[in-house]
C-alpha cells in the first residue's frame, strides 16, 4: 500500500512509469471537457516547469495498448502538442471501473462540470453495468442527483454536445437555456449555437438573449435566430451608455453621441420592421408595438418645437443686439 498524493488516497500497490502515445488507449476521453485554453494553459506550465502530476492508468488486458488512461486526458493533449515522444504514467493496480470512481471523487485538482458527470455516470451504467442505485450509495449522491445528471445525456441534442465538449457552451447554459430552445424550436436552437461557435458570449449575455426570444413574437423569433448578432450589438450600445454616464463630457459632445445613437437605432428599426408587422399579426400585437413607435416620435417633436423656440429666440436676440449697436 502507498500514498498517492495526486489523488490523496491510499490506493493497491502503485508503479511509474514511462509510455509512448502508441502504447495507450484513449477510451475515456470524451467524458471530460478539454476546451483549447486550457490546453495552451497547461502547456505553458509543462514548458517552463515540466509535467508536475503523472497521468494514471490501468492494464487493459490488450497487447497492442496495454494501458487504459482513466486521468490525464489534457496533460496528454498538452504534451502532444509540444511534441513530447513519452508521459510518465502512474499504474493503478485495480479495475478499470473502480479507478474512474476514484479519479470523480478523490481527485479536486479540477471540478468536474454536471455534463462531465452526466458521462461519468452513462459510461459506468453502459459499459461497466452499474445501477444507479448502487452507484448513488457509492458516490455518497441522492437517487434523484443522478437521474437528473443522467437526463442530460438523454435531453441534450448531438450539436448541443458537441458545443460543450469544444468548449462553446458552459453546461449550465445547456441545460438552463439550449434544452428549453430546443424543446420549443430545434432549428433556431441549432442556429443559435451554430452563431455561439464563431462569437463568444457569457452565460450571462446567453440568458439574455434567451430571455428576449421568450418575450419575442412569432416573427421577432424567427430574426433572432438567423441574426442573434443585432442583439448583442444593441447589449453592447447598452452597455457603453451605462459606462459613459459616470463621466463628465461637455454637453455638446453628449448631444452629438446620443443623435448618432438614435440614427443607428433607427436603421435597426428599419430592417426588422417586415418581420414585426406581418399579415398574420394579431390587431393587439400591432397596436401594442407601434403605440411604443408613436409614443418616441411624440417625444422627437416636442423636442424638435423646443429646439426651433430657443434658436428662434437666440436669433432674435442677435438681430436686436446689432440693431441696437447699429444706432449708436
Amino acid at each position: 500500500m502507498v500514498y498517492d498524493v495526486n489523488m490523496n488516497k491510499i490506493t493497491n500497490t502503485t508503479q511509474t512509469i514511462e509510455l509512448e502515445w502508441h502504447q495507450m488507449e484513449l477510451r475515456y476521453q470524451s467524458l471530460r471537457i478539454h476546451t483549447a485554453s486550457a490546453v495552451q494553459h497547461l502547456m505553458l506550465s509543462i514548458h517552463s516547469y515540466g509535467l508536475l502530476v503523472p497521468i494514471t492508468v490501468t492494464a487493459s488486458g490488450v497487447q497492442d495498448r496495454p494501458w487504459v488512461v482513466v486521468d490525464g486526458y489534457l496533460r496528454i493533449l498538452a504534451l502532444k502538442a509540444l511534441g513530447y515522444d513519452l508521459i510518465t504514467a502512474t499504474v493503478w493496480r485495480i479495475d478499470t471501473a473502480e479507478a474512474l470512481l476514484d479519479v470523480y471523487k478523490y481527485n479536486k485538482s479540477r471540478t468536474w462540470e454536471a455534463f462531465e458527470e452526466a458521462n461519468l455516470l452513462q459510461e459506468l451504467i453502459t459499459t461497466h453495468h452499474y445501477s444507479q442505485a448502487n452507484l448513488a450509495k457509492l458516490l455518497g449522491k441522492s437517487e434523484a442527483w443522478i437521474c437528473r445528471r443522467l437526463q442530460l445525456t438523454t435531453q441534450l441534442p448531438c450539436f448541443v454536445k458537441d458545443a460543450i465538449c469544444q468548449g462553446i457552451l458552459s453546461s449550465w447554459a445547456a441545460s438552463r437555456i439550449l434544452i428549453p430552445l430546443a424543446r420549443a424550436n430545434f432549428q433556431h436552437a441549432e442556429q443559435f449555437v451554430r452563431y455561439l461557435s464563431s462569437k463568444s458570449h457569457t452565460s450571462r449575455e446567453i440568458q439574455s438573449f434567451y430571455e428576449q426570444y421568450r418575450r419575442s413574437n412569432k416573427k421577432i423569433r424567427g430574426e433572432l435566430a438567423v441574426n442573434p448578432s443585432v442583439f448583442f450589438k444593441l447589449q453592447e450600445l447598452d452597455k457603453l451608455e451605462s459606462s459613459c454616464r459616470y463621466i463628465e463630457l461637455p454637453p455638446e459632445h453628449t448631444w452629438d453621441r446620443k443623435c448618432d445613437q438614435i440614427l443607428d437605432f433607427l436603421s435597426v428599426l428599419g430592417s426588422i420592421m417586415p418581420a414585426v408587422f406581418y399579415p398574420q399579426q394579431t390587431a393587439q400585437e400591432q397596436q401594442g408595438l407601434q403605440d411604443k413607435f408613436h409614443l418616441a416620435c411624440a417625444k422627437i417633436n416636442d423636442l424638435k418645437h423646443i429646439l426651433e423656440k430657443t434658436t428662434h429666440a437666440r436669433t432674435t436676440h442677435d438681430k436686436h443686439g446689432e440693431a441696437v449697436t447699429a444706432s449708436r
